[in-house]
């Protein structure tokens, strides 16, 4: 059995659940991009959704297994910035007096719309144009990769030379317990 310091293991559970994460965001990117689900498609919305959901997870963990705002290229810090705003006020929680247009009107709204005395109700959302989720799918790949590295830096300071039994595991977070790995429960 790897034994390993409560915080080797915390730092490995961040750094992957992060890369494992951004990745998802990635796929979910290169998937509107390639299947060209754009404003007006069905799954927009969702997509939209889950993104931001998806992207600021690792952000907004308990403090020890968040990741650090450090780990945001400089060129990338406004791409960042609005994708945690519109999470955290449209998409998590769609506040009323959340983000605000450029003529200082909330985005977030009920619309109503009448046609032929047929009345449909829909809510506003504001969303990254396409040539953005290009954007973003770059951006959260470059983040994977970077806390995938950080991450098997740890699992190979303590399992190089190990050999593991085959089984299904997760990380052991117990800080009574020193091993890196126990058997997968739910």
């Amino acid at each position: 059995m790897v034994k390993a310091p409560y915080q080797d293991r915390i730092e490995f559970w961040k750094f992957q659940h992060a890369s494992i994460t951004f990745l998802a965001v990635y796929q979910l990117c290169d998937q509107m991009i390639n299947q060209k689900i754009v404003s007006g498609h069905p799954l927009f919305t969702p997509m939209m959704t889950a993104l931001h959901i998806l992207y600021g997870r690792p952000f907004k963990q308990r403090p020890e297994v968040r990741v650090s705002e450090d780990i945001i290229p400089n060129d990338y810090k406004d791409t960042h910035d609005a994708l945690i705003g519109m999470r955290d006020q449209i998409c998590a929680h769609m506040d009323v007096d959340g983000l605000k247009s450029t003529e200082n009107n909330s985005v977030n709204k009920i619309g109503v719309f009448i046609k032929g005395g047929q009345v449909r109700f829909a809510m506003t959302m504001a969303f990254p144009r396409e040539e953005q989720v290009e954007k973003i799918r770059d951006f959260t790949k470059l983040l994977s990769d970077k806390t995938l590295y950080h991450s098997e830096k740890i699992w190979l300071r303590h399992f190089k030379s190990q050999y593991v039994q085959d089984n299904n595991y997760e990380v052991n977070l117990s800080k009574d317990d020193d091993a890196f790995l126990k058997p997968l429960r739910f």
